[in-house]
């Protein structure tokens, strides 16, 4: 039979025709192979009842088709009906043994049950009869590190003295070197390690790993962070590398992971036994002596390759939430003050205090495991840095001046404000003991809080470069921490279609071309060093599509798919030096070389002068190709979408044009000369963008000019709503938003000041090529190919065909999450309007049952591409030269 590509926990299987002769069960009758034919298309196209039904007529005629049972077992899979399909899969390898399909079900029904004997057993049959088989390369890989016997080791033994290869020291870290301490600045790389459709915990193979580090080295990085345990193929790649280059090494500056504790008790001893374990099982990583057993989340395996003489320190932690920190300072009984044999603090807080126990923690272990140490720091951010804001207002503050306004203000507990807690690793004190030193970690943006943006301070600073509200921050910050150095640990500018914030030098968050993010990272890194900091790490190697941003996480549902799609709108999912995006389905580098492929698919409408409209879909967009038979483009040519049913939406176009469609649209894209935009009908529109004026008050202060202004920028007094519950309905009004977002809410500072909301039109697609553009023309032969991100289409997961606006929504418990459908096609429709201001319109009759229907498969593994971007070689000239003032100190 025709191996069916199963994919990742196999929803769906692509290739080649079902061969049913090769298939069925001796004594079936052919007939019974059109139902197990037209069973595997319907499952192919994500419809899985219809193909259970026609699996199950097979089956009846002929009980023991192969196929047909395979497909149950499939369906059932798919369905989450684990036992079920269990059965199914068993029950064909009874009778077939060496059915591979059959195997890989099996194994992907013991992956999701976390039987993992049956995943070894499974696909090591599988590999054996189908060598080349991926479902097998790919799973037998998944299995965790560190089962069986720990490996042998030689015997530790202590040095005489205390070994440490790295201290921090003044405003720098240093290294011991064959010429003495040497001064080193830190400039690298994070490292997240989730590829396309992969958790953070599900890490790449070693020849990933290799080929990455040596990348980074050869960008001109001396240092790479992780900020959690990674499997023993990682630091066996460090070592290998480090190895090979003595002269040149790339130092680790590792992290461990910290979730919140329950009721934001640090000291909770369950949550911390745990957190100090992790601390503990880092460091006897990096010394090559740990073995891990499988844990769910977690690396794991035995650890052989010491890379502690590469190591340049720990950071310990997350970016903490304020709302903990607050709430741990206020339970009873904690004290702000630590006194250890290694970090002393006091005058702070009670989290300050246990920071440095934490820190203490992983010197202690270190030292008494293994008489070794190094420079030790914990995480911190702008939001709860020690810093005063006046600009940033807290909640309670600005409620406070709210209601002295007449307002109505209801404030979230867990929303405190940017600036309502300090952590101050300044009050940190190392002693004689801790001769690597401490020193302070920071992950500083240009674009977040806001107070980065509004503090006039920051708006008059003038670094050696120019203009740069992130210079007065940096300068600011390393003032107040004179004494110890300073790394900025996470800095960078991302690439993404959507913009989350604004800044006044335009080094946004998101919005940006590739040449810009470049540009912009390079002048970063270069303030850093001035600026007298220890160094930079730039965020981050690749993009990761797990992650996700506050601007767009509402219409990524389920969030837990989020890992399978690229969402161009997320700027979270776009820092990556290495592009991770979806493989290019069609050959061709510009619209002239793809024009061919593109002819090659069926168009979804032809007319007898050669118009065609055509569409396809991968992992980011949904792409149209619009053809003119004259030659040359129209005038104004409308596109609608009905994404939910034909019933539902605006029947019809902005602004009433032409005749009643066909069908209710719920988005429409309008192209124009020079412009091509996304409409959303009124009715559909998941967002409310309220401009209110509270009393008698006079318009809000502007923020800062905004450079690089997005299309559609808009400023005032606005406030956002999400409508819940969202009921899509009929109507014919014509009446569309544009989709304008908030990037900054109005805000108050603490000496009343009121600060304008911000946002722009997301739903205006940039020209261009990708992928910094999202359309492109050529008016010779008349052709124009949009590129439209699935959540301007109120499509939620393009990988399970789920959108917006499930019209049985009635979010009976206060739910503040919008609801969602599964559909099996979308409607899409057209109308042109020459130059003569005829409309012509698709379908001609003006019927439902003529509107052409797309589709397109599910998928459950990513089809993806790495690509180098510009920032690479910006990065590597730009390091070469840099001359940080830190390492030029006697």
């Amino acid at each position: 039979m025709n191996r069916l590509r199963s994919l990742v926990l196999a929803t769906l299987l692509v290739g080649g025709a079902f061969t049913p002769a090769a298939t069925q069960a001796a004594g079936c009758p052919v007939a019974v192979n059109p139902r197990v034919n037209a069973g595997w298309s319907r499952y192919r196209s994500g419809d899985l009842p219809t193909a259970r039904r026609e699996f199950e007529a097979a089956t009846w005629r002929c009980p023991g088709h192969v196929g047909a049972r395979t497909g149950l077992g499939y369906v059932a899979l798919q369905s989450g009906e684990l036992p079920a399909a269990r059965r199914w899969f068993n029950d064909v390898l009874q009778a077939n043994p060496n059915e591979v399909d059959a195997l890989v079900g099996l194994g992907l029904v013991a992956w999701r049950e976390g039987d993992l004997p049956t995943v070894r057993s499974a696909f090591t049959r599988v590999r054996r009869l189908d060598p080349g088989n991926a479902d097998a390369r790919e799973y037998l890989a998944r299995i965790p590190e560190g089962v069986g016997p720990a490996p042998k080791r030689p015997p530790l033994v202590l040095p005489d003295t205390v070994v440490y290869p790295a201290r921090a020291v003044g405003d720098r870290f240093e290294i011991r070197t064959a010429r003495g301490w040497q001064p080193f600045y830190s400039q690298g790389v994070n490292i997240g390690a989730a590829l396309p459709g992969r958790y953070a915990s599900e890490f790449p193979d070693s020849t990933t790993y290799a080929r990455w580090l040596a990348q980074i080295g050869a960008m001109g990085a001396n240092t790479v962070r992780v900020y959690t345990m990674h499997p023993p193929r990682f630091y066996q790649a460090l070592r290998t590398y480090n190895l090979a280059h003595p002269d040149r090494p790339l130092w680790l500056i590792h992290g461990v992971w910290a979730e919140l504790p329950p009721g934001s008790d640090y000291e909770d001893p369950e949550w911390e036994r745990a957190f100090f374990g992790d601390i503990h099982a880092v460091v006897d990583i990096l010394h090559g002596r740990a073995d891990l057993p499988p844990r769910a989340g977690h690396a794991s395996g035995h650890y052989t390759a010491d890379v502690s003489p590469w190591t340049l320190g720990f950071i310990l932690g997350r970016e903490w939430e304020e709302h903990s920190v607050l709430e741990y300072n206020a339970l009873p009984g904690k004290r702000p003050v630590w006194s250890g044999r290694y970090l002393r603090v006091s005058g702070g807080n009670a989290m300050d205090a246990w920071m440095a126990k934490a820190c203490e923690e992983a010197v202690a272990y270190e030292m008494r495991t293994y008489r070794a140490q190094r420079p030790v720091a914990y995480t911190n951010w702008p939001t709860t840095d020690p810093l005063h804001h006046p600009t940033e207002a807290t909640l309670i503050e600005e409620a406070a001046i709210r209601r002295a306004l007449g307002e109505r203000v209801e404030i979230r507990p867990a929303l405190l404000g940017d600036d309502a807690v300090s952590l101050d690793p300044s009050l940190v004190r190392s002693t004689a003991e801790l001769p690597a030193g401490y020193f302070a970690s920071y992950h500083v943006y240009p674009y977040y809080p806001d107070f980065m943006v509004l503090d006039p301070e920051y708006g008059r600073a003038q670094s050696p470069f120019g203009p740069s509200n992130y210079w007065g921050y940096l300068r600011q910050l390393k003032q107040h921490h004179r004494r110890i150095p300073v790394l900025i640990s996470e800095y960078g500018i991302p690439t993404s279609l959507g913009i989350a914030h604004m800044h006044p030098q335009g080094w946004h968050h998101g919005g940006l071309t590739e040449t810009e993010m470049a540009a912009v990272n390079a002048r970063m890194t270069r303030e850093i060093a001035e600026a007298g900091m220890a160094g930079g790490i730039l965020f981050e190697w690749i993009d990761e599509w797990f992650k996700k941003t506050w601007i767009t996480q509402e219409f990524a549902v389920p969030l837990e798919r989020n890992r399978l799609w690229y969402n161009r709108m997320d700027a979270e999912q776009h820092y990556g030096v290495i592009a991770m995006e979806a493989s290019p389905r069609l050959a061709g580098a510009t619209l002239v070389e793809r024009l061919t492929p593109w002819r090659r698919l069926a168009p979804l409408y032809a007319t007898a002068d050669g118009s065609r409209i055509r569409a396809r879909a991968d992992e980011q967009y949904l792409h149209l190709l619009v053809e003119a038979g004259s030659g040359r483009l129209p005038e104004e040519i409308l596109l609608g979408f009905d994404m939910l049913r034909p019933d539902a939406g605006d029947f019809r176009w902005p602004d009433a044009v032409g005749d009643r469609l066909p069908v209710g649209i719920e988005y429409a894209l309008r192209i124009s000369p020079g412009e091509v935009r996304m409409l959303v009908d009124r009715a559909s529109n998941p967002v409310r963008l309220d401009a209110s004026s509270v009393g008698v008050r006079d318009a809000p202060t502007d923020r800062p000019a905004i450079a690089r202004q997005p299309p559609g920028f808009f400023r005032g007094r606005y406030r956002r709503e999400l409508r819940l519950p969202l009921v899509t309905q009929a109507n014919d009004d014509g009446r569309y938003d544009s989709l304008r977002v908030l990037t900054s809410r109005s805000r108050f500072g603490r000496d009343s000041t009121e600060y304008a909301a911000m946002g722009y039109d997301w739903g205006v697609l940039r020209e261009g090529p990708a992928p910094d553009g999202s359309w492109e023309r050529l008016d010779r032969p008349g052709v124009i190919e949009v590129r439209i991100p699935w959540t301007l289409l109120g499509v939620t997961d393009p990988s399970s065909r789920r959108v917006l606006q499930d019209p049985s929504a009635r979010d009976p418990e206060g739910s503040r999450e919008l609801g969602t459908v599964g559909v099996p096609s979308i409607g899409i429709i057209a109308a042109m309007r020459d130059r003569g201001g005829a409309w012509r319109a698709w379908p001609a009759a003006g019927r439902a049952t003529d509107v052409a229907r797309f589709t397109w498969p599910t998928w459950e593994q990513p089809e993806w591409r790495a690509r180098t971007r510009p920032v690479y070689d910006v990065m590597r000239q730009t390091w070469s030269t840099l001359d940080p003032p830190v390492t030029r100190q006697d």
